[in-house]
């Protein structure tokens, strides 16, 4: 299992930062939590025939209207600066400079998607482009053998150049049985891998579980396990001490 690129890991973390900062990722995670419930609630596949497919799109196209309503309609939004533009139905959100996309996971793979396998721009003109741009910011040219190396370019800093990329993605995946959500922010960029790195921002627990959400950075093909799990807190009860008595 292979792991994130260490550099995009760390503009990860920095734009997620940002991003809890000025509340975006609690807004999106209210409003996906909210889409997801009404949707499950009215999805009937034996009377209406509605799949996973249908469940999908509809929450999709719900959230990106939501998302747009909210960061357009509501001043505190706008006094941070923060605005929403629509793409061909999608919104994008644009903040300090990134322009963040939502992207949710498979219906059938609920929150344990294959952040490879699962996802892939090219169905997407926009999320592609997106995902270029950041390629064409952090992603070294393949070089030409053919080429003399008195002409080659000397590549940007590593830590220097991850800082151009700034198209986000914030993906997420939710159960149909238990309603429950999770949230992910990636770089996109066009190789093989999909992403330059991935981290969670959320991961629901049911109510009572006494769990905490985790922010650790994912590797790819990770899932939530056992590892994933806070270490269990021990009560500790201290023992009354005994008086001692001395016999006359």
């Amino acid at each position: 299992m292979g792991t994130w690129d260490p550099f995009a890991a760390e503009r990860l973390a920095s734009i997620g930062d940002e991003l809890h900062r000025i509340g975006l990722v609690d807004l999106a995670r209210e409003a996906i939590a909210d889409v997801w419930r009404a949707n499950t609630a009215r999805h009937e596949p034996e009377e209406l025939f509605d799949d996973s497919f249908t469940l999908g799109v509809t929450s999709t196209r719900n959230l990106a209207n939501r998302l747009a309503a909210y960061v357009r309609d509501d001043p505190r939004w706008r006094a941070t600066g923060a605005y929403a533009s629509r793409e061909y139905g999608a919104t994008v959100l644009h903040t300090s400079g990134l322009e963040v996309r939502m992207v949710k996971a498979p219906s059938t793979a609920g929150r344990h998607p294959d952040f490879i396998a699962d996802f892939d721009w090219q169905s997407g003109e926009m999320r592609h482009a997106a995902a270029a741009r950041n390629r064409a910011a952090y992603g070294p040219p393949p070089r030409d053998p053919s080429m003399a190396t008195l002409f080659e370019l000397e590549l940007p800093d590593a830590a220097t150049a991850v800082q151009g990329c700034r198209d986000v993605f914030l993906a997420w995946g939710a159960d149909l049985a238990s309603g429950l959500t999770a949230g992910w922010l990636g770089l996109p960029t066009t190789s093989a891998a999909r992403w330059l790195a991935v981290t969670r921002l959320w991961w629901d627990e049911p109510i009572g579980s006494g769990r905490v959400d985790s922010d650790d950075r994912l590797t790819t093909h990770d899932a939530p396990g056992f590892e994933d799990k806070p270490a269990p807190v021990p009560t500790i009860t201290l023992k009354p001490r005994v008086r001692e008595t001395t016999t006359p």
